[in-house]
């Protein structure tokens, strides 16, 4: 299995409302439907407790998700018609993309639940499987919480046959946390980034997930 994780700014020339409401639909829709795609989800950067400083300055405000069980399978999607009006409908509401492809690993699995609360982890500069070992065992660790997601980043690069301006931000790690309730969240606090260079170079956002498939 693999995942293809596109981190966005919007256009500088529309509010954040347009960026969410666009991506969400027709957008969201359309991208449902490209073949082979084993699950899409939406994650948006919310205000809440949980984003930390670092986050809030990196300016990320959409990261889509599509797991596929291979590279052939995401070829078949990458070269399809439904991709190419995908390409021209992001011009309409995207501002800078980057996209990762990483090997997804449920290490605990989270339950099933309509808001489920979840922070991403983005690990900023070199690639460093460190950085992974160090989040999974220390997150984990923590109480409250309930699901967790190691990602293996295998490549970073533009969107392939985009328009789009490239996002200039190198990533060395991602990862996904759910957690019980807002409250446990707001205890593990700074817990989640680490300490030292972890502590620099983690930025962690609070998302609001809508899952397409």
């Amino acid at each position: 299995m693999i995942a293809a994780i596109s981190l966005m700014r919007r256009r500088p020339d529309i509010s954040l409302a347009q960026f969410s409401s666009h991506w969400l639909d027709p957008h969201g829709v359309m991208t449902a439907e490209l073949p082979g795609v084993r699950a899409y989800v939406q994650h948006h950067p919310i205000a809440a407790p949980g984003t930390n400083a670092l986050a809030r300055e990196l300016g990320i405000e959409g990261v889509p998700e599509l797991w596929f069980d291979d590279y052939e399978q995401r070829k078949i999607a990458y070269t399809s018609p439904r991709i190419a009006e995908c390409n021209v409908d992001s011009e309409n509401f995207v501002g800078a993309v980057t996209r990762l492809v990483t090997a997804p690993h449920v290490v605990m699995p989270a339950p099933p639940t309509a808001k489920p609360v979840r922070v991403l982890l983005l690990a900023t500069g070199a690639p460093d499987a460190d950085w992974s070992a160090r989040a999974e065992a220390r997150i984990t660790a923590l109480a409250g919480v309930t699901g967790y997601v190691r990602h293996t980043l295998i490549e970073q690069a533009a969107a392939p046959n985009s328009r789009i301006p490239e996002l200039r931000l190198a990533i060395g790690g991602i990862a996904e946390a759910t957690f019980a309730d807002e409250s446990a969240l707001v205890v593990a606090g700074e817990l989640l980034a680490g300490c030292g260079v972890d502590a620099v170079c983690t930025a962690i956002y609070r998302v609001e997930d809508h899952r397409f498939r």
